[in-house]
């Protein structure tokens, strides 16, 4: 889990599960997402609202092979279960050569549980005193973009990053409208 400190909380765009809000994303990511694109669920599901990279990454791996979106698409889309240590992932992402990568991570935004934010590279901390990650997001996602990709992070804020399994009804709502947004976008014929 990450955290950005109050300064960096202008780049902050909130959402308690409203579908029409996560259109913010829609202008980032490049839609019709015609361009290959990296998801990259991160957090331990043995944490609580930690898990909610991963969960999110699951249900959208689980849509794709439900629509057996075709085979046009296919290579233009990958999904990676980064787990705790995205840093593990740094060569085999980049190798992948995605135009835009998407990281999807519990992070401390000071806000209402739930809410959102897509994060630049610049709107995280250099270094922080906590976090689940052995190399700070923010130097991933730059040394992604020195490699020619376009990186941001989904920040999720966490009600609850305790030792349990399960998302919180706030988190799990946030997880569902997100599913929702990508799958609308992500597998169109």
């Amino acid at each position: 889990m990450q955290e950005i400190n109050n300064e960096e909380q202008s780049f902050l765009t909130q959402n308690s599960g409203d579908p029409s809000e996560l259109e913010a994303l829609a202008g980032i990511c490049h839609p019709p997402w015609s361009r290959r694109t990296a998801f990259i669920g991160v957090g331990n599901r043995l944490w609580g609202d930690d898990a909610a990279g991963p969960e999110l990454l699951k249900r959208l791996m689980e849509e794709w092979a439900v629509r057996k979106t075709s085979s046009t698409f296919q290579g233009q889309y990958f999904f990676i279960d980064a787990g705790e240590f995205p840093e593990d992932w740094l060569i085999r992402v980049a190798d992948l050569e995605p135009d835009v990568i998407l990281v999807i991570d519990a992070m401390e935004l000071h806000a209402e549980p739930g809410s959102m934010a897509v994060l630049e590279p610049e709107a995280l901390p250099e270094a922080v005193c906590y976090s689940t990650h052995r190399l700070p997001l923010r130097t991933l996602l730059r040394l992604w973009e020195e490699r020619g990709s376009r990186a941001f992070v989904l920040g999720i804020q966490p009600k609850d990053v305790i030792f349990k399994e399960g998302l919180s009804p706030e988190v799990k709502m946030s997880v569902d409208s997100l599913a929702q947004f990508f799958s609308r976008r992500c597998c169109k014929e």
